[in-house]
């Protein structure tokens, strides 16, 4: 940060600012089996990299930053403890099958361009995740939560497989998407895209667009979602067309595939961009490139604009204008906003002083007594007993962590228990829900009681620089006329902010996710429960009694679950507690700060002569000052 004053170019200012300018922005890509997903994100990609197969086949964390400038994509692989087991390199799709099926690896970060998504304000951040039904370990299932509940209000865009809508497998998901649609205003709706899929494998002579996307709006609203984002594409014929333009090689079956494009220009019902839930504004925008294909005769791009694909691509675009890039811009200029507001207040005071020998007077008596003040040191030994006193109550949102784990552990127990006993095929295919169900509640659950601790936390420094500021209000306020309240944050114009405060506090690994079960038997028995054979005269089958499963397997991982909310809630406040001890000593050092910008003030106050020699070197800075705050607010403005 250049300019004449040094607080401007103090670490602290540097590292918030960078930090802003420099974050990512990440839009998650979350799907079941069979959705599509890999096939979408190859479509925008506009290249085959993402394996693509009708099972679970996204085993890893895939991270695809958009970088303008690289002429092909390469990638590099971490393994589970984030060492780099493969070194950065040209990928291709042979290649990202192999990472993919390693157990070795975790995360695969790529890089390349991104060719329809802007990344000129933005360190966009494509994140492919495995999906909430094939994950090979919790961690990679909770950063999936946590992307859906980020502070930072990353976009998720869920794919949904028009063919094979209800299957369960995305349950939990969806009720957390739900949440996090109702917890905030408009951009909580708006990062959410649900992209359904496959939308020309219906039989145009008995399933309509719109009879499909109406169950899709009550599916969702089912799942607690209402008045969603919903765009229909081709994702299949997306990617072919754009691997042609980029002159990819295609299989003999995707040549084949390729040939029915024109069914999108030639089918009035294959115009997708009406059932989209785009503006006004960009619905035209695409038609005005549909247009302009047709006039060149361009029937690939014709049809690809038609599949649904570019559609999406233009919501991200409208988002990342509309909400990521300007909470990165206001950000950036917020981690010196404070300082600027203080050094324009100090050098209004200085000319005021200059103008009004009275109130130099006033002035220059009221920082004696708050020098005075201050070397007492009551105050500030009263700040720090309020301080100890102080406790943030997240009763209520722990309480409703608790009902949660109740409601849909009961759930999950009447989910089979009319089922009565059953036999073992079928009890395979409940323990398996179950395990499925009890792991994505475990990390739902380990997710939001993160984001409790970070609020508290959160909560609990904003209080303490609060409890701060009244105190320097107070010594103003007790020592005399002078400067008015209204000018004390020249003062206070060097505190830390709240991010800084806590960002020494670790405390995502310390929250425990809760314990699975291990099979110490047959397979129908992880937990040791009896079984039973029921014989006949002609046949033998085996039976498991389903109550018998929830009594051993639900109920074990439900005290589980609110034993681990029990260990977040002492380890929060623990945390708390340490937050406090480290301000204790940012008082001091604050004090220190107060004392020598008091000083400077009672200094100047007590020489008219010094005041105006001061005034006159600062000229300078004044008018450098001036213009570098009309230059912040025309940024505020874009």
């Amino acid at each position: 940060m250049q300019g004449p004053f040094e607080e401007l170019r103090s670490e602290g200012i540097r590292k918030n600012f960078e930090k802003a300018l420099s974050s990512e922005f990440e839009i998650a890509v979350i799907a079941t089996v069979s959705s599509g997903k890999s096939t979408l994100i190859n479509a925008l990609l506009g290249q085959e990299l993402m394996p693509s197969k009708n099972a679970a086949c996204t085993a890893t964390i895939v991270s695809i930053k958009n970088v303008d400038h690289r002429q092909e994509f390469v990638a590099r692989c971490l393994d589970h403890n984030g060492r780099e087991v493969e070194p950065l390199q040209p990928i291709d799709i042979e290649k990202m099958k192999e990472f993919n099926e390693s157990e070795d690896i975790s995360l695969i970060e790529m890089e390349g361009k991104i060719p329809a998504i802007s990344s000129q304000k933005m360190n966009l951040v494509l994140l492919d995740t495995p999906g909430p039904n094939n994950s090979r370990n919790a961690a990679h299932k909770e950063h999936t939560f946590r992307v859906i509940k980020g502070e930072t209000k990353p976009m998720v865009l869920y794919v949904l497989n028009t063919t094979a809508l209800s299957t369960n497998d995305d349950s939990s998901l969806l009720d957390s998407v739900a949440e996090q649609m109702k917890s905030g205003g408009k951009q909580s709706k708006d990062r959410f895209i649900f992209a359904v899929n496959k939308i020309d494998e219906l039989d145009p002579d008995t399933e309509t667009i719109e009879d499909t996307l109406r169950n899709v709006r009550e599916y969702l609203y089912e799942k607690g979602i209402e008045n969603p984002n919903i765009y229909p594409v081709s994702a299949e014929m997306a990617k072919l067309i754009r691997m042609a333009q980029n002159g990819h090689p295609l299989t003999k079956k995707q040549k084949g595939t390729l040939l029915q494009h024109e069914y999108f220009i030639d089918e009035p019902r294959m115009h997708l961009n009406p059932f989209t839930s785009l503006s006004v504004t960009k619905k035209k925008r695409l038609q005005q490139q549909i247009e302009e294909a047709r006039r060149k005769g361009d029937t690939y791009q014709e049809a690809l604009l038609h599949t649904g694909v570019p559609a999406i691509e233009e919501a991200i675009n409208e988002y990342l204008d509309k909400y990521a890039v300007t909470a990165k811009i206001t950000s950036a200029v917020n981690a010196f906003r404070d300082v600027v507001e203080g050094k324009k207040l100090e050098q209004k005071l200085h000319a005021e002083m200059i103008e009004n020998e009275e109130r130099r007077h006033k002035i220059h008596e009221q920082m004696k007594n708050i020098q005075k003040e201050i070397q007492k040191g009551q105050k500030a030994a009263a700040l720090k007993e309020r301080i100890q006193r102080k406790n943030y109550d997240a009763h209520e949102v722990i309480r409703k962590i608790e009902g949660k784990i109740e409601t849909k552990m009961d759930n999950l127990s009447e989910l089979f228990r009319s089922e009565g006993r059953v036999e073992e095929s079928r009890a395979m295919k409940i323990v398996n829900k179950l395990r499925e169900d009890i792991q994505s509640l475990q990390s739902d659950i380990k997710t939001d009681l993160e984001l409790i601790i970070l609020m508290t936390l959160r909560n609990d420094a904003r209080e303490l620089l609060e409890e701060y500021k009244s105190y320097v209000k107070d010594l103003l306020d007790v020592s005399g006329d002078g400067v008015e309240i209204t000018e004390f944050q020249m003062f206070t114009s060097e505190l830390p902010d709240v991010e800084s405060l806590i960002d020494h506090l670790k405390y995502t690994d310390k929250v425990e996710s809760g314990k699975t079960w291990v099979s110490t038997s047959k397979w129908w028995n992880p937990f040791s429960w009896g079984n039973g054979y029921y014989k006949t005269t002609y046949i033998e089958k085996t039976f498991v009694d389903v109550d018998e499963i929830i009594e051993t397997a639900v109920y074990p991982a439900k005290l589980e679950l609110l034993e681990n909310v029990e260990r977040a809630q002492a380890y929060m406040n623990a945390e708390v507690m340490r937050l406090k001890n480290f301000f204790y000593k940012e008082i001091d050092r604050l004090e220190k700060l107060l004392l020598r910008k008091v000083q400077e003030v009672e200094e100047l106050s007590g020489s008219s002569e010094q005041l105006t020699r001061k005034v006159h070197e600062d000229k300078e800075k004044i008018e450098w000052l001036k213009d570098f705050v009309i230059r912040m607010d025309r940024i505020l403005e874009i």
